[in-house]
Parts: structure tokens; sequence; C-alpha cells
């Protein structure tokens, strides 16, 4: 098995077990593949095979006939699983070992990729271990080869592959992977303001997608002086930044967006641990007969907020970089301008949460801000229900067109 390329991170991922203070063992849906479903479906162990009959059942979801989905892994009515012991472990591993998981238990938080013939592995930030790795690393994010782990990558489970069915043609896929490379540059471009890293990565997206939706498009490599002309770009930082100050903002809009999602997060499937962060953010930035919502949030914005991430927006450049590897952006599923869509609103969603509950604590802190993040994540990334919601809401009286998305990038 050729080696796996990884962010500089992976290789010191272990999981923190009882000692997390989420758990990945409830309040979501847990796929389960055909192999271990009808292995557990076949057990007789005295202890677990009452547990299986009850919790495991097939898949009659849209998804059914995807392998890695085949079961499903019932929760108890309180959300948790029905193998979660008192100590927080899983009394599957406890009594059969790491191998006996399904893919899904036994993977998370880890992305395990495919572009090209390129076997590339990530960690999600909806770990509270995996977030504290990816975000608190003030370097810029770097990667490096490294030797398959036969209990890991010898699993027949990809979460993500370009081309879909094949391995696509090698100078099409070295092409692509320049394009990938170029928006990562842009994402750790340091002598921009994140705002306008944003701006940038938005007009190459649009850009890239004319070149491929043009009806004369016949080879990937028509898109490489648009790349080298983004990368010439980048060392204009100044008239970047002119250009993304005439980006005009739009806070109301901001904060009715950011009250929908708190909304809607509180009255459905949101964890405990995200439900304080929105309860936080919503008393923070509510209303008094001294200041209007909109007053009380540019007041923490420039206090707290600031006075926090003025030397560490490197935690928002990690955030971003990372959702690019793990969910092979911009190719993996929908439109650019969809995508565009979901990273940036995603992005201005937690910084408003982070500036209500900067609010409503007086400050920001390391634990805090990951919090915020990993807890945001893992709603919203095991929740399709939001992305729609949350589509809708952009697209709601809006062009469709990069340039109109681009209000969110500006935070006050």
């Amino acid at each position: 098995m050729q080696d796996i390329s990884v962010p500089d991170y992976y290789p010191q991922f272990s999981c923190t077990g009882p000692l997390c203070e989420d758990t990945c063992c409830s309040s979501w849906s847990v796929g389960i593949d055909r192999d271990t479903y009808h292995k557990y479906k076949q057990n007789r162990h005295p202890v677990l095979a009452p547990l299986f009959k009850l919790a495991v059942s097939k898949n009659i979801s849209a998804d059914a006939t995807n392998r890695s989905s085949f079961g499903v892994m019932k929760m108890r009515e309180d959300g948790a699983c029905h193998f979660q012991q008192e100590d927080k472990l899983c009394a599957i591993h406890a009594h059969m070992g790491a191998s006996a998981l399904s893919d899904t238990c036994r993977l998370y938080p880890r992305y395990l990729n495919q572009f090209g013939t390129q076997r590339e592995n990530s960690l999600g930030v909806s770990c509270p271990q995996a977030a504290r790795l990816i975000l608190l690393n003030p370097q810029p994010m770097q990667f490096l080869s490294m030797a398959p782990d036969p209990e890991i990558d010898a699993r027949p489970f990809v979460s993500y592959r370009f081309p879909l069915n094949n391995d696509g043609d090698p100078a099409q896929i070295a092409v692509l992977n320049d394009f990938r490379a170029v928006i990562i540059a842009i994402l750790q471009a340091r002598d921009l303001s994140l705002g306008a890293r944003l701006m940038v990565l938005g007009f190459l997206l649009e850009d890239a997608e004319k070149v491929f939706s043009s009806r004369s498009f016949a080879d990937a490599s028509e898109l490489l002086p648009v790349l080298e002309s983004f990368v010439a770009m980048l060392s204009h930082p100044a008239q970047l930044e002119i250009q993304f100050a005439q980006v005009t903002p739009n806070v109301p809009r901001k904060l009715e967006l950011l009250a929908k999602l708190i909304t809607q997060a509180l009255a459905g499937s949101a964890s405990a641990r995200f439900k304080d962060c929105l309860l936080a953010a919503a008393q923070g930035l509510a209303a008094v007969p001294a200041a209007s919502t909109l007053e009380r949030y540019a007041q923490s914005h420039a206090g707290f907020y600031q006075a926090f991430f003025q030397d560490r927006q490197y935690i928002f450049e990690n955030y971003l970089v990372n959702q690019v590897i793990t969910r092979l952006f911009p190719f993996a599923r929908g439109s650019y301008l969809d995508l565009y869509r979901e990273l940036v609103s995603n992005l201005s969603i937690i910084q408003g949460l982070l500036v209500g509950v900067a609010a409503q604590d007086k400050g920001l802190d390391e634990g805090r801000v990951i919090q915020v993040i990993q807890s945001f994540a893992r709603y919203s990334n095991h929740n399709r229900n939001h992305l729609d919601q949350l589509l809708e809401s952009l697209r709601a009286g809006a062009q469709d067109s990069f340039v109109h998305v681009m209000w969110l990038l500006r935070e006050a």
C-alpha cells in the first residue's frame, strides 16, 4: 500500500477516551457497514447479543444500498448509544476489541479520502482533541507522507473520492491538484486579512467555474493561466485590501442568519455542549434597555472578540484549510458557488457565535473558542437540514453570484 498524504497534525492524534469533554457516541446517526452489520446480527456474546438485537437494524433510508451505511445504530431515548458504558467507553470495544467496531466508530474523527490515486487522511474538528490539534497551531498547516496504518487504512472505506468512479487521468488530476494548492496558498496568505483571502478565493472559484463550464472546454490545463494569475495577485496585498474594503457589510442580516441558526439548533438536535454555546451567544447579544442587539454585537466585537483574535487569526485559517482538505473542496459535491456559500457562511456563523459568547462571558479563551467551533462543526457536519436551510436563507432575495455572498466576509 502506498504512503498516505496527511496534514502535519495527523500523526499526533490519539483519542482521549473517558477524559473527553464531549462524546462521539450520542446525538447523531451512526451508519454500520455491511460486513459489520452481519457480524453483529450473528453475534452470540452473552452481554452484547441482546444489545445488537435491540440497537442494530437495517438501514431503510435512501442510501441503504451504500456499503458503508448498510445498517444503522439506533440510539436510546436520551440520544446515547446502547453500547456506551458508564465509563463513557464502548462495550463492543471492551469485549471484542477495536477490530470489531464498524467503520464509522473505528475511524472517527478521521477522513479517509482519495484524490486520483492518492490516499489522503485528515481529522475533522467535530472532535475536541482533533480540534485542539488542528486549530491552535500558530504555524501554517503543512503536509507530509506517512506509511499506512493497517488497522485504519486497510478498511475498504472512503469518506470522499474524486473522481467518483475511477482514478481519473493523471495529467488532469495533476492540474486539479495544483488548483487545490493555490486555494490553500490563498487561505494561508498572511499578508492579507482573512476576509480578503476569502474574497480572492471567491474570485478564483468564479473564474475556474467559467473555464470548466465553457462550451469550448477540453482539458484541465486550460485552468493553468488562471492559477498563475491568482498566484501573481497574492504579491499585491495592499491592492487586494483596497478592493476588499469596498465590500459592503450587512451586520443586521448576519445577525438574522445567526438568530435563525440559534432558534433551529435549540429546537432540533443540538448537543448539550452546543446548546451551552447557543444560549450564551443569545444572552450575550440580547437587546437590553441600554443597548440594541446590533450595539451589543458591535461592542463585543470591538472589545472582547478583537482582543482575543487580534493575534490568533490562524485559528480561522486552520479551520478553513482543514475544511478544504477534509471535504476535497471544491470537487466532492455541489456547485462551486454553493460550496463557497457553505464555507463562508459557516465561518460567519462561528464568528457571530463567538462575538455573542464573548459578550456573555466578558471575554474569550482557547477552551471556549474550541468548544464553539467543535460543537458547531459536530452539529453542522452531521445535520444535512442545517446546510439546506442555510443555503436557502442565503439565496433568498440575493443574486446568484460569488460577489453577492461576500457581504458575509465583513465582520463589522
